[in-house]
């Protein structure tokens, strides 16, 4: 199951947002830093930033005082700064000393290479290299209804061709919430305001939040962008209508809530009074600002699960939310105005003599069977699943046919989305054997797990029904794929697969 995705994520930036709660949990942190190590020895780049917001609070009351928030901004004053850049130092080294255990002697020596005298038969250096910076540039929030934040600051911009410089040497780059002004000044910033810049700058492939309380949000496994939008314009609405702010002058609650999720990058500012006063969990805000910005997909992982960032990344269905902005929400059931597109699609493999002649008439009326990938009106992929009844010992099969995805999309992944798709279908259909007749591309199927099954004229794991109409003479070879229940909490079709 991992197998294709250790593949498809090499090579991929991901940015992780570590916040300060994590921190408070020794256990649980040095569990997810073990996966970041496996996520670097897998040639993933990494990003992580670091939060301190608790540990700060902390510092502040051992020394008697209490922490001053005015909305959801602190008060930075001269002591709060130290007890940020002493928070942020010790939490850094903590995941710096972590992320530097080598494996262990025995290990090494078992599979070292080398002869016994050889100065290459133990490796010492750390098992991750870790590179820190001034790589964030901010700028003082002010003076704002008469009150000085002091040394808060938003972020203007993160160096993102440096990053880039010390990703591709292999290195892990490791970013806090002090960011550095032009002055010369450092800054106490918001860690999701530092990583959702830095995916966006970056162009990262995924921004990851470590969330407390994921179990309290209940979210389900996958949100299209749209849907998550909607989520959070529901959420502003029931704070507006229940007039919770009225009277504060913090901010227009709806005003706020459709440019936060439309703004450009350019304009990216978290209003954490109003964010604060909806109680809308940062990271959630965060995931939305980034892939409305071009992240294609943002997670939400829970603290407290032993592996979480393994089991989300490398199975298909994860264990934390994934929000996504790519072509999961194009794929539907096939309309009659979509004939003209499924035929030209399949006009070249008929051409070819990879698939067999349909015509118009028996397109038309295979269209209810038909689904399609469409993206910005445009059909790119479909798929015919027809239901076959059962074979001659006993199971319900279903055929999987005209799979075509327009040549300009292939590798894209829409293809292992389709199929997920339909499988899915069949097996709400009852089918639990999903056969296939094809002569050319077997490769495809073999890779996802569809087996030769001999000449399919000759067979009689498909019904009789359909054998009798298969034509010896294209001499068609059967590969089938045997479908199992999922359990209670799979998501339904199409919502997790892919990259």
């Amino acid at each position: 199951m991992a197998s294709p995705y250790i593949e498809g994520h090499r090579g991929r930036t991901f940015v992780i947002v570590l916040p300060g709660e994590v921190f408070q949990e020794k256990d649980n942190l040095h569990c997810f830093l073990e996966d970041v190590s496996l996520l670097n020895g897998l040639g993933i780049r990494l990003v992580i930033v670091v939060g301190h917001q608790q540990q700060i609070d902390e510092r502040l009351r051992q020394q008697g005082l209490e922490p001053r928030f005015v909305g959801g901004y602190r008060v930075t004053d001269a002591a709060a700064l130290k007890a940020a850049a002493e928070a942020s130092g010790l939490s850094r080294m903590e995941v710096e000393a972590h992320l530097s255990r080598a494996l262990s002697v025995p290990v090494v020596r078992r599979h070292a290479r080398g002869d016994a005298d050889s100065s290459d038969c133990f490796h010492y250096d750390p098992a991750v290299r870790i590179v820190t910076g001034n790589f964030v540039t901010g700028k003082r929030r002010g003076v704002v209804d008469g009150v000085d934040f002091g040394a808060t600051g938003s972020v203007r911009f993160v160096q993102a061709d440096a990053v880039r410089q010390q990703l591709e040497l292999g290195h892990v780059v490791l970013l806090s919430s002090l960011a550095y002004s032009a002055a010369g000044e450092v800054l106490n910033c918001n860690s999701y305001d530092v990583a959702t810049h830095a995916a966006i700058e970056l162009r990262a492939d995924k921004i990851i939040c470590v969330m407390d309380g994921m179990d309290e949000m209940q979210l389900p496994q996958w949100l299209p962008l749209g849907d998550a939008e909607k989520l959070i314009a529901e959420r502003a609405q029931a704070v507006a209508d229940a007039d919770e702010i009225a009277g504060k002058g913090t901010c227009n609650v709806m005003r706020y809530a459709q440019k936060a999720v439309s703004g450009s990058v350019n304009e990216l500012e978290f209003d954490l009074d109003c964010w604060k006063a909806m109680h809308i969990p940062t990271g959630l805000l965060a995931s939305v600002v980034a892939c409305k910005n071009g992240v294609k997909r943002a997670h939400l992982v829970s603290a407290y699960i032993e592996g979480g960032l393994i089991l989300e990344l490398y199975s298909r269905d994860g264990v934390g939310c994934m929000i996504s902005t790519d072509f999961y929400e194009g794929i539907r059931p096939a309309k009659q105005t979509d004939l003209k597109a499924i035929e030209e699609l399949l006009a070249p493999l008929e051409k070819a003599g990879i698939t067999k002649h349909r015509s118009r008439k028996q397109l038309t009326s295979d269209i209810p069977h038909f689904t399609v990938v469409e993206r910005e009106s445009k059909v790119l992929a479909c798929a015919l699943l027809h239901e076959l009844g059962a074979s001659s010992d006993g199971v319900q099969c279903g055929e999987l046919a005209a799979f075509c995805v327009h040549p300009s999309y292939r590798g894209s992944g829409r293809g292992d989305s389709l199929l997920d798709y339909v499988e899915q279908q069949a097996r709400d259909k009852g089918i639990r054997r999903l056969v296939l007749l094809t002569t050319r591309t077997a490769d495809f199927f073999e890779q996802r797990d569809f087996l030769h099954a001999g000449v399919a004229h000759e067979s009689d794991l498909i019904p009789e029904s359909r054998r009798a109409a298969v034509d010896p003479a294209r001499n068609s070879k059967l590969y089938i794929k045997a479908l199992f229940d999922l359990d209670d909490k799979a998501p339904p079709a199409g919502k997790r697969i892919g990259f």
